[in-house]
């Protein structure tokens, strides 16, 4: 693994990745919020994927990248990083693997792909309808109260996903040691966002972004573990009838809990568009 910083003016993003080489499809890797890279870091370690350049940034904000220089933290903000990041490192021949919030990015990247530069899209658990939202509803409430730092810190890091969640997963544990790098602006910046995105549509689904995911033509599926999905999602998945795919007995980090079976699954997509 490779460790480069990609600079623009003052801000920079930590991007680690594997030998960059012509001709080879690349996988793109986007964390969620609060994350960082290191929710990837298991990739790295697999055989398979020798022959693909593997790409893992640290958003601006996250992890060790820098606190934005304008203090935009916005999806497009993102994305539009992104896109210089993929220039920058001259990669085509994309297949985007976005979790959380990155699977929220994922699909705004797929959706203003104007070069046909990305062929496949695999979205972890982000956000298709309003039901979902916990972490991002629990931030924005603590932010309205004027209680967000406190939230953060204690609430939500030391009790909830380090005491709570981290006893029974492990990719907890790895989270609580990336929220430790997040700087608070972008999670609270990013969760109000991720909240109106997913909440401003009538009807039953109200996810702007799940109409979007919908939207896209290039293959894409939707992977999600059994013990955080909602069933108002799996009815969504069900009813636009969207190819997915369960992992039993994970929690919101599919890629961590269930691995060995997450990264065979991503091979098989690549390579043949069904399991390994």
């Amino acid at each position: 693994m490779i460790e480069t910083i990609f600079k623009e003016g003052t801000e920079f993003n930590l991007i680690r990745h594997s030998e960059i080489l012509s001709g080879r499809i690349t996988l793109l890797f986007l964390h969620g919020l609060g994350e960082s890279g290191q929710c990837f870091q298991e990739v790295f370690g697999e055989r398979k994927f020798n022959d693909c350049n593997i790409v893992v940034p640290d958003l601006i904000g996250y992890g060790k990248s820098s606190e934005s220089a304008n203090e935009d933290y916005s999806l497009e903000a993102h994305t539009e990083k992104l896109w210089k990041i993929i220039a920058y490192l001259k990669v085509h021949d994309l297949i985007v693997i976005g979790h959380s919030m990155g699977g929220d990015i994922g699909t705004l990247l797929c959706a203003s792909d104007k070069k046909d530069k990305i062929a496949k899209f695999v979205n972890i658990e982000g956000g298709v309808t309003q039901y979902d939202l916990f972490i991002s509803q629990e931030a924005v409430k603590a932010a309205e109260a004027d209680d967000f730092t406190r939230w953060f810190h204690d609430e939500f890091m030391t009790s909830k996903v380090l005491g709570d969640w981290g006893q029974k997963y492990p990719s907890c544990k790895r989270y609580h040691s990336s929220l430790r790098d997040c700087r608070p602006e972008a999670f609270q910046s990013n969760a109000r966002e991720l909240c109106q995105r997913n909440t401003s549509l009538p009807g039953k689904y109200k996810s702007e972004t799940g109409r979007v995911y919908c939207s896209l033509s290039i293959p894409k599926v939707f992977c999600y573990g059994t013990e955080s999905i909602s069933s108002g999602t799996i009815d969504f998945l069900k009813e636009n009838e969207l190819e997915c795919q369960a992992f039993d007995e994970a929690f919101h980090w599919p890629m961590i809990d269930k691995s060995e079976e997450f990264y065979s699954f991503l091979y098989g997509f690549i390579y043949t568009g069904t399991p390994a």
